[in-house]
């Protein structure tokens, strides 16, 4: 299978034109032959929000009967380019109201599967639940496809040691802001070779109100621990590609 880690920098509190950008890269994607497209953590808004009631407009409310902005064009999209595609997005709970900061998978057959961040970082603490699940595995052409946020890459959860373990997953897709530091961070190698999956890693770039992003990164990592990124570019919009065995 190949494999897309997308990069772009979220305008804050521009949704309409972060989806718009989130699915013309897609497109790109797709055509160049990607059918696994990973996009970054709460890439439809941006991060840095200050309180519950700073990021309430911006939530989507995600099940079987209410779809959001993003949920309704990323799922249409997924069905018409025979494409999964993974974002990360500001979720609220269709029964408590609460939020999160999610990420959510759709396939072509109109299948979602979604997690919410459990390893709250920054402005996360400012409005954000923390998720209480571990992150759902979920078939797709005959692979295994797990989902990841952000810190949760160390693989550990307050409430149990270990995420996943080595064999639960042959793929997983990781939305992140990492912000700046090195590349690749030496967190994605160990988890990918530790889980002995591949590790699809999609960030962002750019500064944003009190958080700095640094140049970007993104990449594949094999299970190995070899990373791939060519295509990579620092500062801009730009898409790696990988075959996956």
């Amino acid at each position: 299978m190949k494999v897309a880690a997308v990069q772009f920098a979220p305008e804050f509190k521009e949704r309409e034109r972060n989806i718009q950008l989130g699915a013309a890269l897609i497109v790109e994607a797709a055509g160049n032959g990607a059918k696994l497209i990973v996009l970054p953590e709460l890439c439809t808004t941006g991060y840095s929000f200050m309180s519950e009631a700073d990021v309430r407009p911006f939530a989507e409310v995600i099940d079987d009967d209410a779809g959001g902005k993003s949920m309704d064009l990323f799922a249409r999209m997924s069905q018409q380019l025979g494409v999964a595609i993974a974002w990360g997005l500001v979720e609220q709970d269709a029964v408590t109201n609460d939020l999160y900061n999610s990420q959510l998978l759709v396939r072509p057959t109109g299948q979602w599967a979604s997690c919410r961040k459990l390893n709250l970082w920054g402005n996360d603490f400012l409005w954000a639940k923390e998720g209480k699940g571990s992150p759902p595995i979920v078939d797709y052409l005959g692979k295994k496809v797990g989902l990841l946020i952000c810190r949760d890459v160390r693989d550990k959860a307050p409430a149990w040691e270990d995420l996943y373990e080595k064999g639960d997953a042959d793929i997983v897709c990781f939305s992140s802001n990492w912000g700046d530091g090195g590349f690749p961070s030496v967190n994605w190698v160990q988890f990918a070779k530790n889980n002995n999956t591949f590790l699809v890693v999609s960030n962002r770039y750019g500064r944003e109100a009190n958080n700095n992003f640094g140049e970007g990164g993104i990449c594949v990592i094999e299970p190995c621990g070899k990373v791939r990124c060519d295509g990579l570019r620092w500062n801009e919009d730009c898409i790696v590609y990988a075959e996956t065995e």
